[in-house]
């Protein structure tokens, strides 16, 4: 439904002709096609070109490491052989800060032409790719990084607690700009909302809230009180409060206007994992009828017994053991769906949905840091909200099933927020595991050999860095205690 502008650069020759007159001959020049970019040319391809390596890397690392699925074939990341998923990591650190090098393009030409929507879009997306670099690698270049041809190409490399201080700074003065802009989206471009300002607005306060609860831990954010400051005041920080406002990239299914996982025709291999299957299945695995809708939304029942329960796969295992679940994966496992190959509009790109809103304004609630609704109102909305998001109907009873009623606990609301994540934004489940522990995820057999029990907090710098990078990847490294998987992030206990 969305048309992705690409910039081009039209590069204009002109040729001597004639050498005894030194006369010059213009050659065709397309007019139509801009010579240099701006801000509504800018746009598109800012909006769309980290989606689809985001969406790789959750699909390969975090889907995973949150043990949503099980590549039966190729396990190493539920093993937390991150090694092997190099080229996908290394990807999306090369999108991200390419994305960021274009909006930077566009903040210039946006404040020397007045334009304070496009300047606070390109500070949103900035914000956001910043984040989520910096919960992949913690710390990554940032304040010196995608300024343009002229900066250096080994930038220093920001401390995470400068990273967050800056994302959420970005956000702030994107509200602000968002507040007093007049002129809106001028220039086109703007593929992610139709041009709705508000909605850019929304989405910035949204993302707010996001990584001030990502930082809570540390006392010196003072997360409960700016938490309160955005929730308490809708007039000055509007936020996301329905589906329709969500932050979602809508792909047609159309090329190349699709996601990468819809055109993998292919999904041999790739099961739930136990876990998945375990939470999904109601209280009563043998009993259909108090399963969670999304199972079957998501997963089929085993070819050889489509009558019998689900089986998911146990995470962090052997290829052997993974594909001899219930003595032949193939036909004794439950698959997932390969609706999204059929469908290829159905999956979409979510920067932040509503669902995840009311999950953060649960949790808020329930630690008192603001004082609006209930805990359990707002828990209970964000459930509704993921169901409705996949359009499946909510049973009568759900909410007071045994394995889904609000019980005022942290654990209770982080296990659902955890199912409503699940093709929404796996990475942010798992920095919400670094910050909670929650939900309790038990490491495979084979992933506690590589990690000792701990499951993974970041990926292998990109091997280009250690090259061409190297005094300043080295300090990175040493500061964060080495190149590990299990370096700690700033923000955990």
């Amino acid at each position: 439904m969305k048309y992705i502008s690409k910039i081009k650069v039209l590069i204009l020759s002109i040729f001597f002709l004639g050498a005894c007159t030194g006369d010059f001959e213009e050659i065709n020049i397309d007019e139509n096609l801009p010579t240099t970019a701006n801000s509504g040319t800018l746009l598109p391809s800012t909006i769309f070109d980290g989606l689809n390596p985001h969406l790789n890397l959750q699909f390969e690392l975090t889907n995973q490491l949150m043990q949503y699925k099980v590549y039966r074939n190729n396990n190493q990341s539920d093993r937390y052989d991150l090694v092997s998923g190099a080229a996908i990591f290394d990807g999306f650190w090369e999108a991200a800060y390419k994305v960021m090098l274009d909006n930077n393009e566009s903040i210039v030409y946006a404040q020397e032409n007045g334009l304070n929507a496009y300047e606070a879009a390109a500070k949103i997306l900035n914000a956001f790719y910043g984040a989520s670099l910096t919960e992949l690698w913690i710390d990554v270049p940032f304040s010196e990084a995608s300024k343009g041809v002229s900066a250096s190409i080994q930038p220093a490399y920001d401390k995470q607690e400068d990273v967050y201080a800056k994302v959420l700074m970005l956000l702030e003065e994107a509200n602000t700009l968002l507040a007093a802009d007049t002129k809106g989206f001028v220039m086109k471009g703007d593929i992610l909302f139709g041009g709705d300002v508000m909605k850019w607005r929304k989405m910035a306060n949204s993302l707010h809230l996001r990584y001030l609860l990502r930082l809570s831990n540390q006392g010196s954010i003072n997360a409960s009180t700016k938490i309160n400051a955005i929730v308490s005041n809708p007039s000055t920080y509007p936020i996301i409060d329905s589906n329709d406002e969500a932050a979602i990239y809508d792909f047609s299914g159309v090329e190349p206007n699709s996601s990468d996982f819809s055109l993998k025709t292919a999904l041999s291999g790739l099961s739930p994992s136990a876990r998945f299957v375990s939470v999904l299945d109601g209280v009563d695995a043998s009993d259909d009828a108090d399963d969670d809708p999304r199972l079957p939304f998501f997963a089929t029942k085993p070819p050889a017994a489509p009558n019998g329960p689900f089986v998911g796969v146990l995470s962090g295992t052997t290829r052997e053991e993974a594909q001899g679940t219930g003595g032949n994966a193939e036909l004794y496992a439950s698959q997932f769906t390969s609706k999204f190959q059929e469908n290829r509009g159905l999956l979409d790109f979510v920067f932040i949905s509503n669902a995840e809103v009311q999950f953060i304004l649960a949790e808020a609630r329930l630690k008192n840091w603001i004082t609006t609704s209930t805990s359990k109102s707002y828990y209970e909305t964000g459930i509704a909200a993921n169901l409705a998001y996949w359009n499946i109907t909510m049973p009568v009873d759900f909410l007071t099933r045994a394995d889904v009623v609000w019980d005022d606990t942290l654990d209770t609301l982080m296990n659902q927020k955890w199912i409503a994540m699940f093709f929404n934004n796996t990475l942010e489940a798992w920095g919400d595991n670094k910050r909670t522990g929650l939900p309790n995820l038990i490491p495979g057999p084979l992933a506690t050999t590589v990690t000792g029990g701990l499951i993974p907090t970041r990926v292998f710098y990109p091997t280009l860095e250690q090259s061409v990078n190297s005094a300043n990847y080295s300090a990175a490294s040493s500061s964060i205690g080495g190149d590990k998987i299990t370096s700690k992030h700033w923000y955990q206990n």
